[in-house]
């Protein structure tokens, strides 16, 4: 049977350990740019792909994330801050990884698709909000995620819909994970 001396040690080890899990943003940051306070500006997004849209996307899931998870303080378009951060969306496609065949008795039918990838690629830049020079850079940022097409073809925007949804969300949490850990 252990000591009680020897339990309360085992206990208050256990305690000061923690599960390793700790919040980016209450996180104290050696990078210049992560500082609790500041304030940030987010540029809209350029589009540079032939999808309409996509970087209203981009740019309001950046903005939540930020207000969610970062130590900055959102500023609007067009406010002094003390960091701006631009992106542009530099590529779409959408391609067919999956096909259902056609049926016999309708002869022009050669089938259609039944998965659909998705892929978005993106580069992001920091910039000092007072210098305008760039502090960080991600060039080249892709992201893509599969999604199963209904036969139902009503329905295929809204699936693409969402999956641009979840690829800006994706988006958005890797860059600022990066940023807010200090990796450049």
């Amino acid at each position: 049977m252990p000591s009680s001396t020897s339990l309360l040690l085992f206990l208050s080890l256990l305690l000061a350990s923690g599960c390793g899990y700790h919040r980016l943003d209450r996180q104290v940051r050696s990078a210049a740019w992560a500082k609790q306070g500041e304030t940030i500006r987010l540029a809209r997004f350029r589009n540079l792909t032939p999808r309409l849209g996509l970087e209203d996307r981009f740019t309001k899931a950046l903005e939540n994330r930020v207000v969610a998870a970062s130590p900055w303080r959102l500023v609007g378009a067009g406010e002094p801050s003390r960091w701006v951060l631009r992106g542009t969306l530099e590529t779409y496609t959408s391609r067919p990884i999956g096909l259902t065949l056609g049926n016999d008795r309708a002869k022009a039918s050669a089938g259609s698709a039944s998965r659909v990838e998705v892929a978005v690629v993106a580069s992001v830049e920091l910039l000092d909000g007072q210098t305008g020079a760039v502090v960080l850079s991600r060039r080249g940022l892709t992201f893509s995620n599969q999604y199963r097409v209904d036969q139902n073809f009503a329905s295929f925007d809204s699936r693409e819909l969402q999956v641009l949804e979840s690829l800006a969300d994706d988006f958005a949490e890797s860059f600022l994970t990066q940023m807010l850990e200090g990796t450049d």
